[in-house]
């Protein structure tokens, strides 16, 4: 790639293959940009590979956004697979240490009796919302229209995978450690429990959906600040240590961590997209309409989860305002505007 008389005066060498967003090249640039092919840039060949029915294998039609550059875009934490592995294994390092440890001190005989009947139902039905926007960014990843798009929605989904397996996982070190205990009715929970009804009609909309950037916004300007925080964050990670839990909240903080990660790669996609097109903006605006008053509802249908540990009735509320107040504030942040009427 390299000019040779650039290299023979000793000055920079440009890249003729990318542009880089700084002065200089990152790694993750290096290692992410182009790796995803296109007749628009480097294919010259143009699709070679198209179905049955002549569609590519990336489809400008599979999403409503639009983009003049796909590959213009950069990921704030600039992560590409070494690194995200590295990471990933220091989350589940850290679980690991904490449930030895909580063996070694005999901790998990002082989860209060409501606790451990949480666990056992409600938290363990947790996975099953977890395994389906796996499933959802599976698609979306798949047909995202570059690399350095589709990158953070890989790495997303694998998330996913992970913190329902680190649940089940976790459900069946209880089960070794307390006497009596078992997740078995998690799975009649998640589908008939009205908790999780309008959760898991939000879920399988999603899998429905066939606009991979519609699943990949609703996930995380719609679904993750709203019905994930409420469940991970105001739930679990502030009331786990009221019931003698400590490991619970190392498992949320996980995820808690991930979501921080992917809520900045999609909020920098919206401002991305609005720059790009500002036709994108009214698309977002949409969808927000559609979609936040299914959040509302699966949010609101927690309230019996902090009641049943005993969490005082004004506090899901407070806890809800909190959510709401920095789900706004995100939306702001991006360009994105309120849905009207769908908080009232």
């Amino acid at each position: 790639m390299a000019d040779t008389a650039h290299r023979a005066r000793g000055t920079v060498v440009p890249f003729r293959y990318f542009e880089p967003a700084k002065r200089r090249a990152t790694q993750y640039e290096e290692v992410t940009l182009h790796v995803q092919w296109d007749p628009k840039n480097y294919a010259a060949q143009g699709w070679f590979n198209r179905d049955i029915n002549g569609r590519p294998a990336w489809d400008e039609h599979s999403t409503a956004l639009k983009a003049t550059d796909w590959w213009a875009y950069r990921d704030p934490q600039e992560e590409w697979f070494r690194p995200y592995v590295t990471r990933q294994a220091a989350i589940g390092g850290s679980i690991e240490r904490n449930i030895a440890s909580a063996k070694r001190a005999g901790l998990f005989s002082g989860i209060t009796p409501r606790w451990r009947e949480f666990l056992a139902g409600h938290y363990a039905a947790y996975r099953f919302p977890e395994y389906g926007l796996f499933m959802a960014l599976c698609y979306a990843q798949r047909e995202a229209l570059s690399d350095v798009v589709a990158c953070p929605i890989v790495f997303q989904g694998l998330e996913k995978d992970r913190h329902a397996q680190d649940i089940a996982l976790y459900c069946m070190e209880l089960e070794s450690a307390i006497e009596g205990f078992s997740d078995e009715r998690c799975k009649t929970l998640w589908l008939n429990s009205p908790v999780w009804q309008p959760t898991r009609k939000l879920i399988e909309l999603l899998i429905g959906c066939r606009d991979w950037g519609e699943i990949n916004f609703v996930i995380n300007l719609i679904h993750e600040p709203l019905v994930a925080a409420l469940f991970n964050t105001e739930l679990v990670l502030r009331f786990a240590p009221r019931h003698g839990d400590s490991i619970t909240p190392v498992i949320a903080e996980g995820a808690e961590s991930d979501r921080e990660i992917r809520r900045n790669a999609a909020a920098e996609l919206v401002r991305f997209l609005i720059a790009q097109d500002v036709g994108n903006l009214a698309i977002m605006n949409a969808w927000l309409a559609k979609w936040t008053p299914q959040a509302i509802e699966a949010a609101r249908a927690m309230a019996p989860l902090f009641e049943a540990v005993e969490v005082p009735v004004q506090l899901f509320e407070t806890a809800l305002a909190r959510v709401l107040a920095d789900w706004r504030t995100l939306l702001g942040d991006t360009g994105l505007s309120t849905p009207e009427g769908v908080l009232a």
